[in-house]
């Protein structure tokens, strides 16, 4: 029987943050000392896209008289010459080399970032499924390389839920919705989701919004021949009810469902796995790296998408009777909308 570690999480992307020894290469490169600055390497490459993005950072410490200061720029980021490149490997030799180049143009993430000189890195191309890739970033003052390796997984197939005309998902209190793919073949974690979209109007005024119901992770290190996932009515209900907020006078009708799976590589399984009820797939605090003379991570994630759900008619009146939810808006279907 082969075990299968679930807990629950909130989902969204972030990084490591640890010290590691440096170990040396063809160069004599001196291990970091306490109080040296280690280079901070995030890349997550996406089969699925044609733009990469390579975040680089320093790790520093915090004022100790003042912890939740936030730190000065100089002290996050590297001022000095840096080449950032990701080479495509068969056979154990680069097949293609694309370089990345410095950029500031995409909206940051919630956190800490320096103003300026945000070391944000993109190329352009789109990764092979099962191929290997290394990256390197090189420190051109001091000969200090930084060096990783992943393997981007396949494709899962996905079983259910899809998209049959006249079918519709179940999800109210009580009831138990089985998830079902076949694996990837050098994937080591999943995680499904249901994207809500719903339709909000007040004094005649209508607005589009949507929320994520997140499932819990699923760590597999061995071969399956499919997964199987049971996603909780209990648990969507009360995710709806902490997402969508209260507001007076709002009549809401469910327009829309998607299933989402993100899949990740082995390496970001390996680092999620100590702190899954804490953490999500891509912001954790445990001590993995598969970076060589840094730490970080490099590895990938990729989504898959099933459009035109349904919600049943029994979970869309749930929504609209339940406690927890009743207060929303949603009313019954029988009132002659489908909420």
């Amino acid at each position: 029987m082969i075990a299968l570690l679930r807990h629950s999480i909130n989902f969204y992307f972030g990084f490591a943050v640890l010290i590691i020894y440096l170990t040396s290469c063809s160069n004599e490169i001196p291990l970091n000392v306490p109080g040296d600055p280690v280079p901070v390497v995030w890349c997550m490459l996406n089969p699925n896209a044609n733009e990469q993005y390579v975040r680089l950072g320093r790790s520093f410490m915090n004022d100790p008289n003042d912890p939740l200061k936030p730190p000065i720029t100089d002290s996050t980021v590297w001022n000095r010459a840096i080449t950032v490149y990701v080479e495509e490997m068969q056979n154990g030799l680069p097949l293609k080399i694309f370089y990345f180049d410095p950029i500031t143009s995409p909206p940051k993430d919630t956190g800490y970032f320096p103003n300026d000189n945000l070391r944000l890195y993109r190329a352009i191309f789109k990764p092979n499924r099962l191929s290997t890739y290394r990256i390197y970033v090189h420190f051109e003052d001091d000969d200090r390389i930084v060096t990783g390796t992943t393997l981007i997984p396949a494709q899962p197939l996905i079983l259910d839920p899809l998209e049959i005309p006249g079918r519709k998902i179940n999800l109210q209190s009580g009831v138990q919705y089985t998830m079902r793919w076949n694996p990837a073949v050098g994937a080591g974690i999943y995680q499904g989701c249901f994207r809500v979209f719903y339709d909000e109007t007040i004094n005649s005024q209508t607005t589009n919004f949507d929320v994520v119901v997140k499932q819990a992770p699923l760590l597999i290190f061995a071969d399956l021949v499919q997964i199987q996932i049971q996603a909780s009515g209990v648990h969507f209900i009360n995710e709806l009810s902490r997402l969508i907020p209260f507001k007076a006078n709002a009549e809401r009708s469910i327009t829309g469902l998607q299933f989402q799976l993100f899949t990740g590589g082995e390496e970001l399984a390996l680092q999620v796995s100590p702190d899954l009820a804490t953490t999500t797939i891509s912001n954790s605090l445990n001590q993995y790296t598969n970076l060589s003379h840094g730490i970080g991570l490099f590895s990938s994630l990729q989504l898959q998408t099933i459009s035109n759900l349904e919600l049943s008619n029994t979970t869309l009146n749930d929504i609209a009777r339940s406690e927890q939810t009743k207060n929303l808006g949603f009313r019954d279907v029988h009132e002659g909308e489908q909420k």
